[in-house]
């Protein structure tokens, strides 16, 4: 069991002006002025990781395990949107955290995130394991 200081309930909301590298543009699709999903996604894992850094001892950190997000409104690029990350159950080493997003205009988003506390170590080993032929 690994020791640490995440409990429900513990939450931390933030607010990120939105840039033209968060819109979508591709060869096929351009929305060059919309914040696009994998952005705001980026955005949710950054944030559950300042929420979650600093309770985990410093050998381990939490990985992505499973996110379900519905993007349920449009962002223009250039206005702010307000994330908050919320712990709403803790198993051990997993943790499970509720996401809402809004804009001016209100909710963008809405998902549920789980996060997996890892040793660092062990971690690296099982990669490198993975990239040599069997």
């Amino acid at each position: 069991m690994i020791s640490h200081k995440i409990r429900e309930g513990f939450s931390k909301t933030f607010t990120i002006e939105t840039r033209p590298s968060d819109a979508y543009v591709t060869n096929k699709s351009t929305l060059d002025y919309l914040l696009s999903t994998p952005a705001l996604i980026s955005m949710i894992i950054d944030g559950s990781c300042e929420l979650l850094h600093d309770l985990i001892p410093n050998e381990y950190t939490t990985v992505g395990y499973h996110i379900e997000l519905s993007h349920i409104n449009p962002t223009v690029i250039g206005e702010e949107v307000t994330i908050k990350i919320t712990v709403s159950r803790v198993d051990g080493n997993r943790i499970f955290l509720d996401i809402i997003g809004n804009d001016v205009g209100g909710k963008i988003c809405q998902g549920k995130y789980e996060r997996v506390i890892v040793n660092k170590q062990k971690l690296m080993e099982k990669a490198y394991r993975r990239t040599v032929p069997v």
